[in-house]
């Protein structure tokens, strides 16, 4: 019941707030979710594997986290040990991370309680909750998202570069570099895919992406929700493409070539399904950001009480999503069940 309890007053403060800013509201909100998050025990599924990290890194230093795969989680797990600081503080480490990005692009919405409202059922719930490392690498992208709009080109490089530190997946957000300072148009996105090629190559042959092949796309692995949560993601960049663009492009023009490109980003993850839905969804997490960006928007595309349902669609697909994990999902009740913080309650 916790987590029905935390969304329904997530969407309780969203109707109280319609829509406009309340500062205090909206700090209450992005205070009681990082506490909520960073102070658990024993919740996530990926608990146990950081915490035989963290008891390996005891036995190495600072040289041996560096030459890690992911170096940057390492590197935090060295300096907890220097300090002589217990495992939850990784989780208190990276869920900061984690709202700190979350909190850059909620600021700059329309609407910032509504880009923590939703971004609970999902996204906070599987990332920062249970796989920290990539919840790192989100945050630093949600900056690097922020960089972008404001044609911040090497503002935007290192924050790709620290985000893919914490988890290589991020490196894939550096295709969006040539379009920092370029124009967008379909010609230019062509070009861009062909001058990545090399780089994908390049990618594809590190020993990271030997794993994942192996684990993802030759063994049996798969993210039973996928199709759902990716499909969400598809959905979204199709309608923004051929119904939001201009609307956007007129509303909001300084992140119009950014939500364009990582729309077409959402449109090629459904395409990527039927490869491997485990690679879908891991990518897929980056990407609620700016499908919350644009859920957010909406009343300000559609205003004067316009399109009531497509505003209202988000919160209904975003809910039978969020009921229909809680209530069929083994995942679920094994990794969240019961929530529990350090002290044991």
């Amino acid at each position: 019941m916790t987590y029905y309890f935390v969304f329904a007053s997530l969407l309780g403060c969203r109707l109280m707030s319609n829509g406009r800013r309340s500062p205090g509201l909206y700090w209450l909100i992005l205070v009681s979710l990082y506490l909520f998050s960073a102070l658990r025990w024993e919740v996530g599924c990926d608990w146990p594997n950081y915490l035989i990290n963290f008891e390996t890194q005891k036995y190495a230093n600072f040289s041996d986290a560096l030459a890690q795969s992911n170096p940057a989680h390492w590197i935090l797990l060295e300096t907890m040990d220097v300090l002589g600081l217990g495992y939850v503080w990784l989780n208190i480490a990276t869920s900061a991370i984690f709202f700190a990005g979350l909190h850059a692009i909620a600021r700059r919405s329309p609407a910032p309680i509504t880009v923590l409202a939703l971004a609970f059922p999902v996204l906070i719930l599987n990332m920062p909750m249970a796989a920290v490392k990539q919840a790192a690498a989100i945050g630093l992208i949600c900056f690097a998202f922020n960089a972008f709009r404001d044609k911040r080109l090497m503002r935007f490089a290192l924050f790709v570069s620290f985000a893919s530190a914490f988890h290589g997946s991020a490196l894939i957000f550096a295709l969006l570099g040539p379009f920092v300072i370029g124009r967008y148009s379909i010609r230019n996105v062509l070009l861009g895919v062909l001058l990545a090629v090399p780089g994908v190559f390049a990618l594809l042959s590190t020993e990271a992406a030997e794993i994942a092949n192996s684990r993802y796309l030759i063994g049996d692995e798969n993210a039973g929700g996928a199709i759902f949560r990716v499909g969400l993601l598809a959905a979204t960049g199709v309608f923004y493409t051929f119904y939001l663009s201009q609307r956007w492009k007129t509303a909001f023009p300084e992140s119009h070539k950014l939500i364009s490109l990582l729309s077409l980003g959402m449109i090629g993850l459904g395409a990527l399904l039927p490869l491997s839905t485990v690679i879908a969804d891991r990518f897929g997490y980056y990407f609620i950001i700016p499908q919350l960006m644009i859920y957010a928007a909406l009343p300000w595309l559609y205003p004067r009480g316009r399109g009531q349902l497509i505003m209202l669609a988000p919160y209904l697909g975003l809910l039978v999503l969020f009921l229909a994990w809680t209530q069929l999902s083994g995942h679920y009740r094994w990794c969240y069940l019961p929530y529990r913080t350090i002290n044991g309650s």
